[in-house]
């Protein structure tokens, strides 16, 4: 945009001679020093942007990071697939168990974080298909269906641990058709050692990403903002499995929260 576009767009238009002269006019000084009208023009006219400038950034700034904040889930944000999820009058959701699946209906987000409280044994126990009674809560990555996905699980009985798996079975999409079956087990932290527990009933932060760079894949696990686990992901594994994110829980009873965002990489 030209100089006396701007002028025009900031209201300085009639500061030019109306006559159509364009040739620069000159301002006399008491001290008898002389300054060309189109400098007056050039200098109201940055003051303008800079007045505008110093309007608009913190807005800008503002949507920045409004549009950067994590995405707080609701019921009404839950496609459930078995159990049931409630929502409290303050936007909590809980579950009582014995399972409860759900993904979100929209988006496909490359970090999830899951603020949650075990409030303690659900009252019905239900085995998983090997027959373990595991007590568990976490988070469904890229969840494509339910035989293709990646699980982040706080595990809280028998054994206390962050457990990280795929979930690959190409072809499948239905748990009738693929059970439990297609498991790769990427990392288990045993949390004993880390001095955390979730057994005490007071709140913490699972959070979990999986993020693309240039077809080179990686996954990050953090607890109450420390990162416990990272690694790269074979993109044999995973490329091909994505969806939005989910949560699961077995045999116990939780109040929780679940947030998604997008990291500054790729989450294809």
């Amino acid at each position: 945009m030209t100089l006396p576009t701007w002028i025009t767009v900031l209201g300085f238009g009639n500061t030019l001679s109306r006559s159509g002269d364009s040739r620069p006019k000159e301002h006399v000084f008491a001290c008898g020093r002389r300054e060309s009208s189109w400098w007056w023009v050039w200098q109201m006219a940055t003051d303008a942007m800079i007045k505008t400038l110093v309007l608009f950034i913190p807005l800008i700034i503002q949507g920045t990071i409004i549009a950067g904040e994590p995405l707080d889930t609701r019921r009404s944000d839950l496609r459930l697939s078995l159990g049931k999820i409630s929502q409290t009058k303050s936007g909590y959701l809980t579950v009582v168990g014995p399972k409860e699946r759900a993904v979100r209906t929209s988006g496909k987000h490359s970090e999830a974080l899951l603020r949650f409280r075990y409030r303690g044994p659900s009252e019905k126990t239900a085995p998983l298909d090997s027959g373990a009674v595991v007590r568990q809560i976490g988070l469904k990555m890229r969840a494509m269906n339910t035989c293709n996905l990646m699980y982040v699980m706080w595990r809280i009985k028998p054994t206390e641990e962050i457990y990280i798996a795929i979930k690959r079975n190409p072809g499948k999409t239905t748990y009738k058709a693929c059970r439990a079956n297609g498991y790769i087990v990427l990392g288990r932290v045993p949390l004993k050692p880390l001095g955390i527990t979730a057994a005490t009933q007071k709140t913490h932060r699972l959070g979990a990403s999986v993020t693309e760079t240039a077809g080179r894949y990686a996954g990050e696990v953090t607890i109450d903002g420390r990162r416990i686990w990272s690694s790269e992901i074979d993109a044999k594994l995973i490329s091909n499995i994505n969806g939005p994110v989910g949560i699961r829980s077995d045999n116990g009873s939780f109040i929780f929260k679940l947030f998604v965002s997008d990291s500054g990489s790729s989450s294809k």
